[in-house]
């Protein structure tokens, strides 16, 4: 009952609200003023208010479409979330067009392509709110008609000729492509024809029976997977390239449109040739013209400077009589505030009993107001009712999270693996070779596809699709090409030796200091106060998972007797910083003084800022050593430090000099650990033994790497970037000065910084003069890789607080530095960087909620490969952290590999590449976890223990063909991804899953690939134990087993292998070159699977 009584409570408060609301906002007076065809004004109108009528409106105006005219994309952002996320409301088109600058040279068909969606949804619907800025008049638009004539109707049963419907689509403008990758794709495969229209949000898949549609399914575009059958659908043919026929949005407009426009004054303050006197009904919000009504709103503290500041406001009004409703991103920050706000309450009566004395628990203040999970921008008291809004985000001064449009391009599977022909790729025992595709080889009776791979002098090796597990691409860092191995030579062998080698030695040094802090006897800190709770919440983003993860692992570490030793990974901007201020400011509570070791002076200053803004609110010590300290300022830090009223010391190496003294180190924080030299390693080495310390590095780790570092080093990845961070604007460019003279203008207008990167040291002059002739009062500094450190130690210093307008560079940008007013950077002849070098550049701006512009700056096109165009067209489309850019982490992953262990690292993972350094390493480790530290690891992992079953290398021979026949998988690359599937699968509902999968997109199968799914299906069923090889020819069945130098499997099994032998008729049990073999006469293959299941049932029971 307590749950049916919840639900009705929460839809009795919501009720209540709105019938309050629409009293309070005299919606019934506006509906009467609209309803006489007049333009009107509402006044006073403040944060999300103005979301709040606009609701109320669509509410009651429900055969009526909105138009929502707002001056900025914020806005936009603001109403769209606030009307689609707190309110539920369905038909929100918010449209934003950043996308389609006004000075936009390169055309970006799937942006225009998402602007043309939105309007055409609109246009579907009788209820629907379009949002928009002024930009959306610029826009040219194909014809409402087109949407009307270049329709198709397709429903299950219609007899549709197929070449014709390809044909038709082809000559619309759709592009035939191997697969789905965005809309105005079409991929056929026989009788299956997937394609990708405008105006839907997912992609169809089509199966045809000749000329009549058998199936039509919509289908996800990252798995390819088929999601929803539908009998019937319509969709747009044309994908409008040409544009022969264009207008503007007007055009979709009704006459019965409703216009509603926000701050007219300041929408034409910055459009000043636009003309808002449309001819349609309008009302305007907050203008200080056309005013009829009035509605007593304003504003709540848009962030408060403490708990306790919020407290008394709240229970100010709370006294008064106002229905005070909190709203938040989910329960979980619901219960947190309740929490802080319930302390701060009990705190207030500690202090100033009389004033609060009609309540006598915090709790019933508490359970008097309303908690919504769901979140409005900005918070809003209407004085008439009276209701008080409170927002989570902005009581703690945080930005509200933004939710991103996963909707977009596919990269999954193709791009991510893909590999083609010439491409290198590892095999784990022969060493580094070419791919040279799939080739139908014969064995025996039957036939089978082969790897076709050439190693060095052009040897040619067919690989077995049994042994696929032991091939891998190729991985390094970028530009690397790796030397082909030798066949018949013992090169390869000892390369891994030698590696593996030096990989011990590295990993015994951390195994060992793992060792000595286990049996170290470190503080345990205390479980968090109340002012760690409220210090945590006040963060000015809201914490990704991440980003919450890593400070749980830190705590529990802290709060541990062991001293605690994590490595935390992130990019700039994904909140190390903020973990690693929680851990410091934790450790100051406890009477602790903490170290925060950084590279260069120039992040020490940072650090600074950062620690003394985030702390100001609380009594804490925060101070610095490096080169910008006089001598005398060094000595009285030194002497506090020593005393303990210093909490928080801040430096470079300096803080390893032998004068530096502490009171009691509680806490070591190192930024950038790589980066220091030997002697300074030797020194933390020693320290982190008995203190809990943080390292952060900025060069992402791959989690793969952490796994095969359990127990070794604790990590926290941090890969998830901050949801309320903008996406940055990116844009391909020529050289054209108006477009450099007008960005640089806006961003120096808005007091910020500008990036110019250039490709080469020998190009700096040329861009300095080029830049000085646009705008010769700029203050421009140089910076590059061959400056000294001190000259460029100050140049970047000298930048950052200000004294110049833009930083001309190199690719040197310092990775780990923040400078929040840098918000545009121009990276000239963007075709030379790599994917990684452009992701990693862009990252350097739009670490804050202002919007961040990149410019690619080209040569003409006829000058630049098609591909390379593709590859910065990419960049421009992903503004966010995705599955594209991940493509280009994966360079960056490398080099964080080799952070871990020394820069020597990066040498081997390109000598054999990253997998099989990976591999190395984790047998490297386990080696080591078995032998030297058998007394730190004494529970061995079960699967080490059954290492003996293990028979990845297990070879099936049969008489019949089993393959994917190139006329079912027309695509080479894709006939051998399904094959590395196959091969990789473990379990016989994976392989059931991936039947469906291919049955989906390809359709029926046939008889090759039905034999294939069977003898995949034996192979799983044969997997762990220790069968070596199976051969199944004319109804006689053959089991290999190991040969004797497997002792512990015959030591285990020897008697249940000679009773299975028994067990069935006709078998026998045969002993032949150290090995034992099971003959028998079987019925047929489906037999054999009886068999072999039966076996390792058999040995399950007895082994587990």
């Amino acid at each position: 009952m307590k749950v049916t009584f919840e639900v009705v409570e929460k839809q009795k408060n919501s009720q209540e609200l709105l019938n309050s609301l629409s009293l309070a906002f005299k919606i019934k007076e506006i509906e009467e003023l609209v309803s006489q065809g007049k333009n009107l004004g509402v006044r006073f109108l403040r944060g999300s208010a103005k979301s709040v009528l606009v609701y109320l409106l669509r509410s009651e105006l429900n055969s009526r479409r909105f138009v929502l005219l707002v001056p900025d994309e914020e806005s936009v952002n603001k109403y769209a979330l606030d009307l689609q996320t707190f309110f539920d409301l369905k038909n929100v088109y918010p449209v934003t067009t950043y996308s389609i600058s006004r000075f936009k040279q390169i055309p970006n068909e799937r942006l225009e392509l998402n602007i043309y969606e939105k309007v055409l949804q609109f246009s579907n619907h009788k209820d629907a709110v379009l949002i928009v800025t002024p930009e959306i008049f610029e826009i040219s638009l194909p014809k409402p008609k087109t949407f009307v004539d270049e329709r198709m109707e397709i429903a299950v049963g219609m007899n549709f000729p197929y070449e014709s419907f390809i044909g038709n689509l082809i000559l619309k403008g759709f592009e035939r492509k191997d697969f789905i990758e965005e809309q105005g794709d079409i991929a056929v495969r026989g009788a299956i024809v997937d394609i990708f229209p405008l105006g839907l949000d997912n992609p169809l898949r089509i199966e045809f029976f000749g000329d009549e549609i058998e199936s039509i399914r919509f289908f996800d575009l990252e798995s390819h997977r088929s999601i929803k059958k539908v009998d019937r659908i319509e969709f747009i043919t044309t994908l409008f390239q040409q544009k022969k026929e264009s207008t503007t949005i007007f055009d979709y407009f009704q006459e019965d449109d409703l216009f509603i426009i926000d701050n007219r004054e300041l929408i034409e303050q910055t459009h000043n040739d636009l003309d808002l006197n449309f001819n349609f009904q309008t009302i305007f919000l907050n203008s200080i013209f056309n005013v009829n009504i009035e509605i007593k709103t304003r504003e709540v503290g848009s962030s408060f400077s403490s708990i306790k500041l919020f407290t008394k406001e709240f229970l100010n009004l709370f006294t008064q009589g106002y229905k005070v409703y909190f709203t938040s991103d989910s329960e979980i920050l619901s219960d947190r505030l309740k929490d802080i706000v319930g302390n701060a309450i009990q705190l207030e009566y500690e202090t100033n009993l009389d004033a609060y004395e009609t309540f006598s628990e915090p709790e019933e203040i508490i359970s008097k107001c309303v908690w919504f999970h769901k979140p409005l921008s900005e918070g809003f008291i209407v004085e008439d009712i009276p209701i008080a809004f409170f927002v989570e985000h902005q009581i703690f001064g945080r930005e509200r999270a933004r939710v991103i449009s996963s909707k977009g391009k596919g990269l999954s599977f193709k791009e991510l693996s893909e590999l083609s022909i010439g491409d290198y790729v590892v095999h784990v025992d022969k060493g580094i070779a070419k791919f040279d595709g799939l080739q139908k080889v014969k064995f025996g009776d039957s036939i089978q596809d082969c790897v076709r791979l050439v190693f060095a002098d052009n040897d040619i090796v067919y690989l077995n699709l049994n042994f696929l597990h032991k091939l891998q691409k190729f991985r390094a860092e970028e530009g690397v090409v790796p030397k082909l191995s030798k066949l018949g030579s013992n090169e390869w062998e000892r390369k891994k030796q030698r590696i593996k080698e030096r990989l011990k030695r590295d990993a015994y040094e951390l195994i060992k200091l793992y060792a000595k802090r286990k049996i170290q006897k470190g503080f345990a800190f205390p479980p968090d106060s109340v002012w760690q709770k409220e210090f945590e919440a006040s963060f000015v983003y809201e914490d990704t998972i991440d980003q919450a993860k890593a400070t749980e692992d830190v705590k529990k570490d802290m709060e541990s007797e062991t001293p605690m030793d994590r490595l935390i990974c992130g990019d700039v901007g994904f909140g190390k910083t903020e973990v690693a201020i929680r851990a410091a400011f934790k450790a100051v509570q406890a009477g602790k003084q903490v170290a925060v070791l950084v590279p260069t002076t120039i992040l020490a200053s940072q650090h600074e800022v950062t620690f003394k803004e985030r702390l100001k609110n609380y009594p804490v010590i925060i101070e610095s050593l490096s080169r910008f300290k006089t001598s005398k300022q060094i000595a009285d830090i030194l002497k506090r430090l020593e005393n303990g009223s210093v909490d928080i010391i801040i430096g470079t190496h300096r803080l390893l000099s032998n004068d530096v003294k502490f009171k009691d180190l509680g806490l070591l924080i190192i930024d950038e650990e790589h980066r220091f030299g030997v002697a300074a390693k030797e020194k933390l080495r020693n320290l982190r033994v008995n203190v809990d310390t943080i390292s952060m590095t900025a060069t992402p780790i791959p989690r793969t790497l952490n796994f095969s570092l359990l127990g070794v080093r604790d990590m926290s990845i941090m890969e998830t970037p901050p949801r309320n961070r903008l996406p940055i604007y990116t844009e391909i460019i020529f050289w054209e000065e108006d477009i450099i003279r007008k960005a640089i203008t806006r961003e120096i207008a808005r007091d910020g910084q500008v990036f110019f990167v250039v490709d080469k040291i020998s190009h700096i002059d040329l861009a300095l003069q080029r830049l000085l002739k646009i705008m010769p009062n700029l203050k421009i500094a140089v910076a590059h890789g061959q400056m000294k450190n001190s000259e460029l130690e100050k140049i970047m210093s000298d930048f950052i607080f200000g004294k110049y307008n833009v930083l001309l560079t190199t690719k040197i940008i310092e990775s780990g530095l923040d400078i929040p007013k840098a918000n545009t950077i121009f990276i000239y002849n963007a075709q030379n960087f790599g994917l990684a070098e452009l992701y990693q550049l862009r990252g350097r701006v739009g670490r804050t909620n202002i919007q961040a512009f990149c410019y690619l700056i080209i040569p003409p096109l006829d000058s630049l490969p098609r591909k390379a165009l593709q590859r910065l067209q990419a960049l421009e489309e992903y503004t966010e952290l995705g599955s594209g850019l991940k493509l280009a982490m994966r360079d960056l992953e490398i080099r964080g590999a080799g952070d871990i262990f020394g820069y020597e690292q990066s040498g081997f993972i390109n000598e054999i590449g990253f997998e099989m350094y990976q591999k190395i390493l984790d047998e490297a480790i386990k080696e080591l976890k078995s032998t030297e530290f058998k007394d730190l690891f004494p529970e061995q992992p079960v699967e080490d223990k059954l290492k003996y079953l293990e028979n990845s290398e297990l070879q099936i021979e049969v008489e019949f063909d089993a393959f994917l026949p190139s006329n079912y998988i027309q695509n080479e690359f894709e006939r051998f991804k399904y094959y590395k599937d196959l091969y990789n699968i473990k379990e016989i509902s994976q392989l059931n899953a991936l039947r469906n999968e291919i049955i989906d997109k390809f359709g029926p199968l046939p008889q090759e690939v039905e034999n294939l799914l069977k003898v995949v299906s034996l192979r799983i069923k044969a997997l762990d134990t220790g069968i070596q090889k199976i051969t199944y020819r004319s109804n006689i069945l053959t089991i290999e087993f190991p040969d004797d130098s497997n002792q512990e499997y015959y030591n285990n099994l020897l008697p249940i292998i000679s009773d299975f032998a028994t067990s069935f008729d006709g078998a026998r049990l045969i002993q032949q070159n150290k090995k034992l073999y099971i003959k028998a006469k079987v019925k047929s293959f489906n037999e054999v699977a009886e068999i072999i299941w039966r076996f390792k049932k058999t040995i399950e029971s007895v082994v587990l």
